[in-house]
C-alpha cells in the first residue's frame, strides 16, 4: 500500500482516505516526521489556560515580536526561572547567613525580654 501524500492531496482526497484507510499509521509517520524536522521539543507538552491583563498581553506580544519568538516561549521561560529560583536549595553562605541574622534576632528579643522583666 503507498503512503497518501497529504501535501499533494486535495481536502476531498483526504476525507476520503479517512473515511477508506485502516490504519492510521501514515498520518502518525508524517506528523512526527513533521514534528522532529520543525525541532519540536523533546519535553511532552501540555496546554493550560490562564487569564492576563490585555496590557500584559500586549507587552507580551511586543517582546515576541522583537525577540522573533513566540509568546509561549517567553512565558515557559519566565515560569521555568520563577520555579527554578523558588525551589533551588538554599547553598551554606545562606544558610549561614540565615541562621547568623535569627541569631541575632534572638539575642536581641531575649535582652529585651530580660531588661523588661527587671
Amino acid at each position: 500500500m503507498t503512503e497518501p501524500d497529504f501535501d499533494q492531496m486535495t481536502k476531498d482526497e483526504v476525507v476520503a482516505w479517512f473515511q477508506n484507510t485502516e490504519s492510521l499509521a501514515p498520518v502518525i509517520r508524517s506528523m512526527t516526521e513533521a514534528a522532529a524536522s520543525a525541532g519540536a521539543p523533546e519535553t511532552p507538552m501540555m496546554l493550560v489556560s490562564i487569564r492576563l491583563p490585555v496590557a500584559l498581553v500586549g507587552q507580551l506580544d511586543r517582546l515576541a515580536d522583537q525577540a522573533a519568538t513566540r509568546r509561549s516561549d517567553i512565558i515557559r521561560d519566565a515560569l521555568t526561572r520563577y520555579i527554578t529560583a523558588r525551589t533551588a536549595p538554599v547553598s551554606q553562605d545562606e544558610a549561614e547567613h540565615a541562621l547568623d541574622v535569627l541569631r541575632r534576632i534572638v539575642t536581641i528579643r531575649t535582652t529585651e525580654s530580660q531588661a523588661d522583666a527587671a
